[in-house]
């Protein structure tokens, strides 16, 4: 039995995106009036099922057969494999799409064609086309995400679109692409209370992207592989496993990947060991689609994987002190990335700035881990749903986390950057995380505006020196 719930107005709403509010302050304020009525649509929650999207897509004639589509799956990892992919393909020489989510600064940011995001008019005004639909299919803020994305991509004469799954997968909007194959990058617990409390459960979930003849390729691990190949097999889907078809080696400086019939050799290191996972599962998907005919690998695969853009994924963003950025969110996540930022040598301390939503359900672990840095600042987001300075607190004192090491909690992002801008060395090191919405509010507090600034780290001197002047122009009435 799968834990999602189906298409039903019987069942009550499920919270929809925390950041995806038409009243919310910036970063996560609308930029307009069609993007304020998007973001409106959130108010109904998470909607799961297929009807109202394929309805919308049918009354838009179909924009999703216009093209080849990739989805990638997974609870951790799946936007790395998916821009990783975009940019595999677009190198190769066909006109590529890449549709994520979340987004951090901006919401046109969640689509980028040709490695470049859509422009922000393009985007407002496809919405404003899809609005009648919309309202006529009472389609949810997701679902009419998705179909603006598609619309779009049609009309730039878009070949493949790589798809990140917004949610699980079976009744996700994205499960209406006609795809031609399926990455799976792993599973772990995380929206359990609409995916399930398991982790086979949520597998199911997103074993349900499956469809006859598409291949899936799969990052699991050993225990989850069974269900996955028996979900394949009564599907009709052929199936890869990135550990039994390929193998990974590590060298200093570099790694390869070593598949059936090629070696790609002296790959660029990733800022994180996980996301090395997650670029393998692309590379593999695509060695395997390319003998088909219409994919193709690029020439120089190691050279795509150098310039790939991975923004919020242990993104460094300021130097001076190295200032870094993670979307973690969930136990596997969150200690994977605080386990890599605690490990690294350096003269320096190693600070780590933490808040997220008050609805997920994160472990101990995580807290020993977190026990782990030199200072641990806390704080909460500007969004109704962030853990709140007496939930942080109590989490703290919880994990036990204040008696391992220096903790204080702020009473928001923009305090808590400024204490850390006065006492941080140049030695020191900051990792930013908890949350996708952290790091959103983070990089706007330090003055970025959209993704491609965040391409080339800052001074943080110079941000620093902004972030003052802005919070001096805030109080006294000039703020953005």
């Amino acid at each position: 039995m799968t834990a999602a719930t189906p298409d039903s107005r019987s069942h009550p709403p499920i919270p929809g995106e925390a950041g995806i509010d038409p009243h919310a302050v910036p970063p996560f304020a609308a930029e307009d009036e069609q993007t304020r009525w998007l973001f409106a649509l959130n108010r109904m929650g998470i909607r799961p099922g297929l009807k109202r999207v394929r309805g919308l897509l049918e009354d838009l004639d179909h924009p999703e057969k216009a093209f080849r589509s990739l989805v990638v799956a997974g609870t951790n990892g799946k936007g790395t494999a998916t821009r990783v992919l975009a940019d595999l393909v677009g190198a190769a020489g066909r006109r590529t799409a890449c549709f994520t989510s979340p987004h951090l600064l901006r919401v046109y940011e969640r689509l980028t064609i040709g490695g470049e995001p859509v422009d922000k008019d393009v985007f407002a005004d496809a919405v404003k086309r899809v609005r009648p639909l919309t309202e006529k299919h009472e389609a949810s803020w997701f679902e009419t995400l998705t179909a603006v994305s598609l619309e779009i991509a049609r009309e730039a004469g878009v070949e493949v679109f790589c798809c990140e799954t917004g949610l699980g997968g079976r009744l996700d909007a994205s499960n209406a692409l006609p795809c031609s194959a399926v990455l799976l990058t792993g599973i772990a617990l995380d929206h359990q209370h609409i995916l399930g409390a398991t982790l086979p459960e949520i597998a199911a979930e997103k074993l349900g992207l499956l469809k006859p003849g598409v291949p899936l390729f799969a990052a699991l691990p050993e225990e989850l592989r069974g269900q996955a190949f028996a979900a394949a097999v009564a599907a009709g889907a052929p199936c890869h496993f990135l550990d039994e078809l390929a193998r990974i080696e590590t060298n200093p400086g570099s790694w390869s990947l070593i598949t059936r019939e090629a070696v790609f050799a002296d790959l660029p290191p990733l800022p994180a060991p996980p996301m090395v996972r997650s670029a393998a599962l692309a590379l593999l998907a695509l060695d395997e689609l390319s003998r088909d005919g219409y994919f193709s690998m690029p020439d120089d695969p190691a050279a795509v994987l150098s310039d790939v853009f991975l923004p919020g994924r242990y993104q460094r963003v300021l130097t001076g002190p190295d200032w870094i950025v993670d979307t973690a969110h969930n136990d596997q996540a969150l200690t994977g990335a605080l386990g890599h930022f605690t490990s690294r040598k350096g003269p320096g301390r190693r600070v780590v700035l933490f808040g997220g939503m008050h609805d997920k359900n994160i472990g101990a672990d995580v807290g020993a881990a977190l026990a782990k840095a030199d200072l641990v600042v806390c704080a909460p987001v500007s969004l109704p749903r962030s853990r709140n300075r007496d939930e942080l607190e109590a989490l703290m004192r919880e994990w036990g986390v204040a008696a391992a090491t220096r903790v204080r909690v702020a009473a928001d992002v923009g305090e808590a950057l400024r204490d850390l801008a006065a006492e941080l060395g140049p030695q020191d090191v900051v990792l930013a995380s908890g949350s996708c919405y952290m790091v959103g509010e983070v990089l706007y507090r330090l003055g970025f505006r959209d993704l491609e600034q965040t391409r080339l780290p800052r001074d943080a001197g110079r941000a620093f020196a902004a972030l003052a002047g802005a919070d001096s122009g805030e109080r006294e009435g000039g703020g953005e």
